[in-house]
């Protein structure tokens, strides 16, 4: 790579599996960019929130650690992860097309609400994982730019939502809504919350009861084909 190649503020780069969406299971290498603009009260990862002290890295590194943790390809996908990836969206214009280059999928997992950003990264990328992020779990809504995220994201996406204790009946019912009037619709994946504690009010947060997520369900799949109900599996696993 030439020396005036982006470098992207890199946490940390590993291999596991997918441990959440529709692609649960999949070997993956796990491309972790450091910092994120928003405080969701739910967030699992909060010391990569922030860039200070993390290594930046050109694209050349990061190619060389990516096989270096997988050499034998068994890995076919790379999962660009955060924090926020698209808060460096300048590198990933250079990552991601050099990730498929060497003959790895990409799969950007994103907050999903910066639509600019994505229309400069979406061609290369092979799957959008989108969260949708409800107003009681960031302080403000972004209703309008998940519907531009997921009108740019189009067929390369699928949408998840983390549902806590604390999660309204009309978030949703909004989220659900915002999935069903996509087009096309992407699969949505129904996610309750690992315990952790609560960033934004203290204390701890907790998945809704049983009944209520067989009751979320339900609703979700009257208006929706594609639902299903997924926990965070790597926690259940032990891994990373």
């Amino acid at each position: 790579m030439p020396s005036r190649s982006p470098r992207g503020v890199v946490s940390e780069i590993f291999r596991s599996l997918q441990g959440e969406g529709i692609y649960v299971g999949e070997p993956q290498v796990f491309v972790r960019l450091a910092g994120c603009p928003l405080r969701c009260r739910y967030c699992d990862t909060p010391q990569h929130l922030r860039r200070n002290g993390r290594t930046a890295m050109r694209v050349a590194e990061v190619l060389r650690r990516v096989r270096r943790l997988d050499a034998k390809k068994l890995c076919r996908t790379v999962s660009v992860t955060g924090g926020e990836p698209l808060m460096q969206a300048e590198f990933l214009t250079a990552l991601l097309p050099a990730l498929r280059r060497a003959g790895r999928r990409t799969y950007l997992e994103t907050s999903g609400v910066h639509p600019h950003l994505l229309r400069r990264v979406v061609r290369d990328c092979d799957v959008v994982a989108m969260d949708i992020k409800c107003p009681g779990d960031t302080g403000k809504p972004y209703w309008t730019e998940h519907r531009e995220f997921l009108a740019v994201a189009g067929k390369k996406a699928f949408v998840k939502i983390v549902l806590t204790s604390k999660t309204t009946e009309a978030e949703v019912r909004k989220a659900v809504e915002l999935v069903a009037d996509a087009r096309p619709r992407p699969p949505l994946v129904l996610q309750p919350v690992t315990p952790v504690r609560d960033r934004r009010h203290g204390g701890a947060l907790r998945p809704p009861s049983p009944e209520r997520l067989a009751a979320i369900f339900k609703y979700a799949r009257r208006r929706l084909s594609d639902v299903r109900l997924v926990p965070q599996m790597h926690r259940l696993w032990g891994l990373p």
